[in-house]
């Protein structure tokens, strides 16, 4: 199904809600500023505030002729400077466009998957691009955006994530990342959480030469080029650390990686709690 963007007037939906987030993110940054990223002797560890982060996920396709705009959306977020204890964008690119002509080269179909898996939970019988999830509903209302982040962001947390990310000395030219999750649900009614590692990269173009979207030049941010999970905890177990060793592959640009981890009722899809880390 294509999606329910048309360009033009999502362009303007998306300049009309920015400064209103840009405005939200301002106020909230001057309520709460501890900074919940400490680096010492290289190892970086990032804190989930007390309050409940918000994750949005775009799935998204260069194959899409539609899809530009959400993109765009994307990354004026970013340069509002989102405050992580606030929102937590996740770009999901996705296979299911690739026939049109156009191999989306950030695409994989683990995240056909997800946006699936996601639907199925909703008891939603389509999945479509651009589509934008907010903390795991579907979501729509872009003229009320701030107001339903702000809403969200409100809401105290019930798991607590604690993540840190440390670069492994080199070995043959390979840099790998040793990343550990620490999370406590004592305070979820939940029984079960499920909790996902996810590595982003800013800063991506590609210049398409097929499909839809032939002859443009694509920019995108908060890519996911790496999406591990579901790691399951369930009470009566409320604490639990895991690691988990990351291989960097050589075209991902380091200074440009992030390294997200956000818990999940895995009945429903709702995210409980995200947590960020720039590498």
């Amino acid at each position: 199904m294509r999606g329910f963007f048309l360009k033009s007037p999502v362009t303007a939906i998306m300049k009309k809600i920015l400064f209103p987030v840009l405005f939200v993110l301002v106020v909230n940054a001057q309520a709460n500023n501890v900074d919940t990223v400490v680096d010492v002797n290289d190892v970086k560890t990032a804190v989930s505030p007390d309050n409940r982060v918000v994750l949005l996920e775009l799935y998204t396709s260069e194959g899409c002729s539609s899809c530009p705009p959400a993109d765009r959306f994307l990354s004026e977020l970013k340069a509002a400077g989102i405050s992580d204890k606030q929102l937590i964008p996740l770009a999901f690119h996705v296979t299911y466009w690739d026939y049109i002509g156009w191999k989306d080269q950030f695409a994989n179909k683990q995240y056909d998957e997800r946006q699936r898996e996601l639907a199925h939970k909703k008891n939603e019988s389509t999945v479509y691009t651009p589509q934008f999830v907010m903390s795991g509903d579907n979501y729509r209302s872009y003229v009320t955006f701030s107001e339903d982040v702000n809403k969200l962001a409100k809401q105290k947390s019930t798991v607590d994530l604690v993540l840190t990310a440390h670069l492994l000395p080199a070995q043959k030219s390979t840099d790998k990342l040793q990343l550990n999750l620490t999370t406590d649900i004592s305070a979820s009614k939940i029984k079960d959480v499920g909790f996902y590692l996810v590595i982003i990269e800013n800063n991506l173009a590609s210049d398409v030469n097929d499909g839809e979207n032939e002859g443009e030049q694509l920019h995108h941010d908060y890519v996911v080029r790496q999406f591990l999970g579901p790691f399951f905890q369930s009470k009566p177990k409320n604490q639990r650390s895991r690691e988990q060793i990351v291989v960097l592959q050589p075209e991902w640009k380091r200074d440009d990686l992030s390294i997200v981890a956000f818990a999940e009722n895995p009945h429903t899809g709702e995210v409980l709690q995200a947590v960020r880390i720039n590498y």
